[in-house]
């Protein structure tokens, strides 16, 4: 049986229990405390493995019921939210809620509240946090409630998520896998940070210039499929904050910057090398793992300082042409 469509919704309500009905896989209720006629809103993007979700409710409002099975549920508060109740404890802009699969809750929540929530397959989310911990902190994280993180830190990581979701229901027609990946990326740097190991485990400088060095490698190899950071990992066996500490220390950027800069630039040179009768900027752009035309054109412009169709094109016999493998005039050496 194949999985269900990804789901992308923005709904307003005026009554909290409805709303409450509304976040798919979630069983729970809400009660309105405090007068009058409420205004709440929710958005969400619901996959097969993952979920993004942000409500705000302009009345008090208490909250009960169980989380979805099978997921770690992570709750990020705005920092500007009065503290609420979770689970007995009093929460607020520098905590971080913590719900395990199936687990019930119980929750006092400030009038105004701003939650975003962010959901993932325990299996999935295990596989490769075992890279990032060490088992007694995910032992920890199984018995914890809460998790206190930098408000700074938490306001940054909404807006990642906000982003990724607000596209979503923008209509941005991106493949659930690439979306799954940097929500779980996401999701481990909150863990990793909140969970920080006070030793330092960043490698040597030539550790991180070959980790980089092998990464680049890896990307030019499945130029037609791209991998994410999280399919390096598994690659080369290393947790996404030695390989991120790694690219930061050789590079300066991101991994994810970095890598997508190989293929804008495996792209660029396939452009001046073909002419425009061989391969079309479109051919080209889906031939090198970009799905979404516009986020090319616009990428490619950001680090070239013009639009694809504006790179001069050869006007000589391409790699199609002259039988040649198509990677073979844009493969970088190792």
């Amino acid at each position: 049986m194949s999985a269900p469509p990804m789901l992308a919704q923005q709904i307003c309500f005026d009554d909290v229990d409805v709303h409450a009905r509304s976040l798919v896989g979630w069983q729970q209720t809400y009660d309105q405390l405090s007068a009058g006629h409420a205004r709440t809103t929710l958005k969400h993007l619901t996959a097969e493995r993952f979920q993004i979700f942000h409500e705000t409710l302009d009345k008090r409002v208490v909250q009960r019921g169980a989380a979805p099975r099978s997921r770690l549920c992570l709750g990020l508060p705005s920092c500007s939210e009065a503290p609420g109740v979770f689970q007995g404890k009093r929460v607020g802009g520098e905590s971080v809620t913590v719900l395990h699969g199936g687990q019930e809750f119980s929750v006092q929540s400030a009038e105004g509240m701003d939650l975003l929530g962010i959901t993932m397959d325990v299996e999935r989310l295990e596989a490769f946090a075992g890279r990032e911990v060490t088992e007694a902190q995910l032992r920890q994280l199984s018995h914890s409630t809460r998790l206190n993180v930098a408000p700074h830190f938490v306001s940054g990581l909404r807006r990642q998520l906000e982003t990724l979701m607000d596209a979503a229901l923008a209509g941005d027609t991106q493949a659930e896998a690439p979306l799954e990946a940097l929500a779980l990326e996401a999701m481990l740097v909150l863990l990793d940070t909140a969970l920080e190991r006070g030793s330092e485990r960043g490698a040597n400088f030539a550790v991180s210039a070959y980790l980089v060095r092998r990464s680049q490698q890896l990307a030019l190899d499945c130029l037609d499929e791209p991998l994410s950071v999280m399919d390096i990992c598994q690659r080369l066996n290393v947790s996404r904050s030695t390989l991120q500490r790694s690219f930061q220390s050789v590079t300066g950027l991101r991994p994810v910057e970095y890598l997508r800069a190989v293929r804008l630039n495996a792209a660029r040179r396939r452009l001046r090398r073909t002419c425009a009768g061989q391969f079309t900027v479109a051919e080209v752009a889906s031939d090198l793992g970009f799905s979404h035309l516009g986020h090319f054109s616009g990428a490619y412009k950001a680090l070239f300082g013009e639009h694809p169709s504006r790179t001069p094109r050869s006007m000589q016999r391409g790699a199609r042409q002259a039988g040649l493998p198509p990677q073979a005039q844009w493969h970088l050496p190792s």
